[in-house]
């Protein structure tokens, strides 16, 4: 099986917070909000898996909405840059 060579590299942007016009802190705060979701949707999948029953639709409901709101920001960073 190959592996791409590209998934392997460090991803570095010293200028990450320029470029999205935020300050650290807010940064902060939304990765951490979006980290606690992705790991309730690995929790909550991962009790789905042993009990089908229970979270039916729970981790794609947060995934969803981790795409929703990061794509809001994107958004509004873009109108920002403009």
């Amino acid at each position: 099986m190959a592996v791409d060579q590209n998934f392997l590299k460090m991803d570095f942007d010293f200028y990450h917070l320029k470029k999205i016009k935020t300050s650290w802190i807010k940064h902060f705060l939304y990765a951490s909000y979006f980290n606690i979701l992705a790991l309730l949707i690995f929790l909550t999948g991962l009790i789905h898996s042993i009990l089908p029953m229970v979270f039916a639709f729970t981790p794609y409901k947060l995934a969803k909405k981790i795409v929703n709101e990061t794509e809001k920001q994107f958004i509004t960073n873009s109108k920002k840059r403009d």
